[in-house]
């Protein structure tokens, strides 16, 4: 009786392992995950971001900006009376910001920056500081001559485009007063000319941002806020035009007026 109980009991304690074990086996079944929403946005949006940047969106987008600044140009010929002539050019004036800021600007980033970069096309070649500045006014509307401008001292491309009371100077001014000076020159899109290097300041809600065609790591065009960028931080000279703040610069670039490069 004895025995009959033990081979029962070591029945028992086997049917409660190979239990166990298929109850293991089920659950380690391998299942692949399915994508998560959040992998599927990043997917999503990596592509949009590349298919709206390609070279073809560059030219439709730069056309679109064209037309529209020929309807703002039309419509500031037929304004009648300052006001109305005022009215038409704080509307050109958003526009031309704007075409730089959100429809130009985005192209560019990630350009490979180099001393001798002349390319015209954003995400193809390489480009340097001026060629940047130039290039983008240029397919903005501005009619300048981009190569002559681009090699131009930094001052010089900046009172090319705009006159002394857009233009201030910076001696041995640290960073952060710097960057509270701009802000008191009020919103707007302005050049920046270093010791050896020239970009844009765009002055957004209070917010004060870099961007240009950057000789040190990543090496290539970025967007940064002006405070923390070491190119600005370190040079000791800094003039600044604030271009969009010139109603002479904004009617030039409706009516596609020729601007002669100030040479050194």
């Amino acid at each position: 009786m004895a025995k009959i109980k033990e081979k029962l009991s070591t029945v028992k304690i086997k049917l409660i392992i190979l239990i166990l074990f298929l109850l293991f086996s089920v659950s380690c079944i391998a299942v692949p995950p399915a994508p998560t929403i959040k992998n599927q946005q990043i997917s999503t949006l990596e592509n949009a971001s590349f298919d709206n940047h390609s070279p073809e969106n560059y030219q439709s987008k730069l056309k679109t900006i064209a037309i529209e600044r020929l309807k703002l140009a039309d419509e500031y010929r037929k304004a009648t009376g300052e006001i109305a002539k005022k009215n038409v050019l704080e509307k050109a004036r958003i526009k031309f910001i704007a075409s730089i800021d959100k429809d130009i600007f985005p192209f560019w980033y990630g350009t490979d920056w180099d001393f001798y970069g002349t390319t015209e096309k954003p995400g193809e070649g390489k480009i340097a500081c001026g060629y940047f500045v130039t290039t983008v006014l240029r397919d903005a509307g501005i009619s300048l001559n981009r190569v002559s401008l681009a090699q131009q001292a930094s001052e010089n491309i900046i009172k090319s485009l705009t006159t002394a009371p857009f233009i201030q100077r910076y001696h041995n001014a640290g960073i952060e007063n710097f960057v509270e000076e701009v802000k008191k020159e009020g919103s707007g899109l302005y050049i920046v000319g270093l010791d050896f290097h020239v970009g844009f300041i765009l002055q957004d809600n209070g917010k004060v941002y870099f961007i240009h065609s950057s000789y040190i790591e990543p090496s290539e065009v970025i967007r940064e806020e002006a405070v923390k960028s070491a190119v600005l931080a370190n040079s000791k000279y800094r003039v600044i035009g604030k271009i969009s703040g010139d109603d002479q610069l904004i009617i030039k670039w409706l009516n596609q007026t020729s601007i002669p490069t100030l040479k050194r």
